[in-house]
């Protein structure tokens, strides 16, 4: 009896099952790992809909459309084509991404390669606008698990620029590849391109919109 109970002692305990998240409130994925909508959980505790985490917020909206009237005004549209909203890039069959604005080189973006698909090369640069993703388990590591992998994967298929704004502790990073990453306040010139810069913090002041403090 004795020998039993050692045998069956502490009790085995049976293996944690995996939860199953649904796959629509996948975001992007990066190197095979998913990145959730941030918000997801209320979806999964029937809090929320799906609908009420994937829009963009007003202040997203906002900054997205005044960088595309700067663009539209400065950029040589005969040369490049930019587009913004979700725009989904398919760089390989274990990564597809969703990006906020996107600049890309006319002699690549043809006619041809405008499908009901995804895009399948990297654009010449992209700008992103604070991170609206989540880890299914560690929600601490988001911006190593995301912002690094995305920025630098992003570098490897050839994308030449990055910019991240980050609303919240009002920084802008900016990412080229084999340099150090620049890092500057809401309220200095970041420039996209030789002879285009922007300068989010006058235009939200000019506009109004006070950000809060971190």
């Amino acid at each position: 009896m004795t020998a039993d109970i050692q045998a069956n002692y502490p009790p085995k305990q049976a293996p944690a099952k995996k939860r199953k998240i649904p796959e629509y409130l996948i975001k992007e994925t990066i190197d095979g790992i998913p990145f959730y909508y941030a918000g997801f959980e209320s979806v999964l505790s029937k809090h929320k809909t799906k609908t009420d985490i994937m829009a963009d917020s007003g202040l997203q909206s906002f900054i997205k459309a005044f960088l595309m009237e700067i663009l539209l005004k400065t950029l040589d549209t005969k040369q490049f084509k930019v587009l913004v909203g979700e725009i989904g890039n398919h760089l390989d069959h274990r990564t597809n991404l969703a990006l906020d604005l996107a600049i890309y080189d006319r002699t690549q973006l043809t006619g041809k390669k405008i499908t009901a698909k995804y895009i399948d090369f990297a654009p010449k640069i992209v700008i992103e606008v604070d991170v609206r993703v989540e880890l299914a388990e560690n929600k601490e590591e988001v911006f190593d698990a995301f912002v690094l992998r995305k920025v630098r994967k992003l570098h490897e298929f050839g994308t030449e620029k990055i910019i991240w704004i980050f609303t919240k502790s009002k920084t802008i990073i900016v990412a080229t590849p084999g340099n150090s990453w620049g890092v500057f306040d809401l309220n200095e010139d970041v420039e996209v391109m030789e002879g285009i810069q922007f300068n989010l913090g006058k235009y939200l002041e000019s506009e109004g919109i006070e950000l809060g403090e971190v």
